[in-house]
């Protein structure tokens, strides 16, 4: 009767090590791309009134820095800030749109950690688990509409548990898009109202 050898201390020691480091990953990205958006944040929010000059390419860069901005997981990122000064020197209605669609972009990071992380936690036979699946999965679209509407800091946290509940991805991406552009929409007008406001009491 052969029994099964057990892995050497040492394999199982480098196999828990690299499970960890899996699981700390995401958060490593997370911060390195947060390090790397803020001083091109900075810069832009400094050199808001010469948007104009890249034309046509001043909205494929705010996509570009809503992407990452949204990509960071519980950080802090300036892309209302940007979206507020972008809205007074160009279109605030393509400002919102172009907006909205790059942070559902990157909020799609969020989606990734749930999805792939879901296997470090024994969720497929908890009742609470289960009872979360059922009522995101009937509410859920609108949940994620709303919340990525409002500016709250729980949003990353709604696409970690879509991604661990197997929520439709495409769903999930365009339930935020339409939040975010709506959120975006009423700042990128915002910042053109007040600064039309200034120009016409000054």
């Amino acid at each position: 009767m052969s029994s099964a050898v057990a892995p050497a201390p040492d394999t199982r020691a480098a196999t828990t090590l690299w499970v960890r480091v899996q699981r700390l990953l995401p958060l490593g990205l997370s911060l390195l791309i947060t390090l790397t958006a803020a001083p091109i944040a900075i810069f832009i929010t400094q050199e808001t009134g010469e948007l104009r000059r890249y034309g046509a390419l001043a909205y494929p860069i705010l996509f570009v820095l809503q992407t990452l901005f949204s990509a960071t997981l519980f950080l802090p990122a300036p892309g209302m800030a940007i979206v507020a000064a972008a809205g007074t020197v160009l279109d605030p209605l393509w400002v919102g749109i172009i907006a909205g669609l790059g942070s559902a972009t990157g909020e799609l990071s969020g989606y990734v950690l749930g999805y792939y992380g879901r296997r470090a936690v024994p969720t497929d036979n908890s009742r609470v688990w289960r009872l979360a699946e059922r009522a995101f999965r009937n509410w859920g679209f609108l949940s994620l509409i709303l919340l990525a509407a409002i500016p709250n800091p729980v949003f990353d946290a709604m696409g970690i548990l879509a991604g661990g509940l197997r929520y439709p991805l495409g769903r999930f991406w365009l339930a935020t898009a339409a939040g975010k552009i709506l959120k975006f929409l009423c700042t990128a007008y915002g910042g053109w109202f007040v600064s039309t406001w200034f120009r016409v009491a000054g």
